[in-house]
């Protein structure tokens, strides 16, 4: 394996092993706190448009419950992704009764050609990541490079903020080229701007 691969991979499995070690009560607790951060950020939600969240996974903040209904209620489009091959695809969703699980374990929307999201008709993406550097904003995924190709498409001009735990900061993320930065960073904690 090459240096910065086995770097990597080294962090993911120290990330994961320092989730694994959070309870659920407390993981609960951070993803309250933290969607409650979210909805008080007046600049994201004003003027409603369409917003990508994701999903599902035990140590992500629970953005389908915490957060859809709220949006939708302001009346905000929302849109999760679906994993087809190599790429992501968008697909509007109006509840849990719209999404399945996926081959990856996250929430999927059940894709129907009339509910298809262009990528340009995103104007907000929550970007997931297993670590972010405190530094730059630099994101580790969890390997797929699935965000990393569907951000750096030309047509993706929505504004990005990730969304994390404290405990998935780091001073610096190894990475390579084509590895994203985001430029909003917020966690339970705190508000990260590069």
């Amino acid at each position: 394996m090459l240096p910065l691969a086995q770097a990597k991979a080294e962090l993911r499995l120290q990330v994961r092993d320092r989730l694994r070690a959070v309870t659920p009560a407390d993981l609960k607790q951070w993803s309250d706190q933290l969607i409650e951060r979210l909805k008080s950020r007046d600049d994201l939600w004003e003027p409603p448009g369409t917003v990508a969240l994701f999903g599902g996974l035990r140590n992500e903040p629970d953005l389908i419950t915490g957060l859809l209904p709220w949006l939708r209620e302001r009346g905000w489009r929302v849109a999760l992704f679906f994993v087809e091959g190599m790429g992501l695809h968008a697909y509007e969703v109006t509840g849990l009764e719209d999404l399945q699980r996926g081959p990856l374990g996250v929430w999927e929307p059940i894709p129907t050609l009339e509910h298809a999201v262009e990528p340009g008709e995103l104007n907000l993406i929550l970007v997931p990541g297993l670590a972010f550097s405190r530094q730059d904003g630099t994101r580790l995924g969890r390997g797929g490079g699935y965000y990393d190709r569907f951000l750096a498409r030309p047509e993706v001009t929505a504004k990005r903020q990730a969304l994390a735990y404290e405990a998935q900061l780091f001073p610096t993320i190894p990475h390579e080229s084509h590895d994203l930065s985001v430029p909003a960073l917020l966690t339970e904690a705190a508000e990260y701007r590069w």
